[in-house]
């Protein structure tokens, strides 16, 4: 799979009305989840309406063809995809009776989930993030997005997100994603995928490539080599893209000050954190947090996690 090294913007949700019910859960008026479902009539494009950092879609009947990152992938009824900021659907097409769910979370919500996922199913995850599941499985998808839907309307925070854990851990013993797929993957994707799990499990202590291939036992430039042949990316890019994510996530959805995210994200000082912002995004932080990436009002703001 190519994986693109630009980081998608999320436009507006105030810009967006195709869905069929839209969901928000919400802290100090920032968005931390969203749950939403749209059908066949529309595009569908996850990153347009799901918040920073991560994204379930689920493809309940139907078809939806687009690229994800380059790569064609059919997505066909009963399957379901993994979405992080750097997977982007483009291009889609959807049969006329479509019908997707889509359930979006920040890195703060993800924080709270606290899920604890064998790293080599993850690493298999973040290499092949569409993944096809049974009926009966998809019957209790559907459960529990009735349930989420329904608990996000109550404004019941806590109960949101134990359903969500437990929608992941249920998802987690699919056998689709068994330790034993691992082997289907070349050397080097299993190489890859290792990397990208350590990197998303430990960006914000760790942000050098000298210690991420320290745990896998491979030398740096061996590791370098290895991304760059199979991702065309190198080890730096990868660290910084999920730096970055983390980065707009918090700012977009936490009342969290930047010399506090600078700080979570283990950066020496806000200002080395402000000069790695701008080489990336072209603004700095404070702008990004006050232009309000999402532009959802404010009123009937939920509640969010305490």
């Amino acid at each position: 799979m190519q994986y693109s090294t630009q980081i998608p913007e999320v436009p507006k949700l105030a810009n967006f009305t195709f869905f069929t019910w839209h969901s928000v859960l919400r802290k100090d008026h920032y968005p931390l989840l969203t749950l939403s479902r749209i059908d066949g009539s529309i595009p569908a494009l996850p990153e347009l309406f799901a918040p920073p950092t991560y994204a379930l879609e689920f493809v309940t009947r139907g078809s939806v063809t687009g690229k994800i990152n380059d790569r064609i992938v059919p997505l066909t009824a009963n399957s379901c995809a993994f979405w992080m900021g750097d997977h982007v659907l483009r291009d889609a097409q959807t049969s006329p009776d479509c019908e997707i769910y889509v359930l979006g979370f920040t890195a703060e919500f993800a924080d709270a989930l606290n899920i604890h996922i064998p790293l080599s199913q993850f690493s298999q995850l973040l290499m092949h993030p569409v993944l096809q599941i049974t009926d009966l499985q998809m019957r209790a998808v559907l459960r529990y997005i009735e349930l989420l839907h329904m608990l996000i309307d109550e404004d019941r925070p806590t109960a949101v997100l134990n359903m969500v854990r437990s929608l992941i851990y249920y998802l987690a013993e699919d056998t689709t994603l068994a330790p034993k797929q691992s082997q289907s993957l070349t050397r080097a994707e299993q190489i890859c995928g290792q990397f990208l799990s350590l990197v998303e499990l430990h960006c914000r202590e760790q942000h050098t490539v000298e210690w991420y291939a320290r745990q896998i036992s491979l030398a740096p430039k061996y590791l370098s080599n290895v991304l760059k042949q199979t991702m065309d990316i190198s080890p730096n890019a990868c660290i910084d893209r999920a730096l970055i994510r983390q980065a707009k996530s918090l700012l977009s959805s936490t009342s969290l000050s930047v010399q506090q995210i600078s700080d979570r994200l283990g950066f020496l000082n806000q200002s080395h954190f402000g000069t790695f912002f701008r080489r990336h995004t072209g603004t700095n932080p404070s702008a990004y947090k006050t232009a309000g990436r999402y532009g959802v009002p404010t009123s009937n703001a939920r509640s969010g996690l305490s």
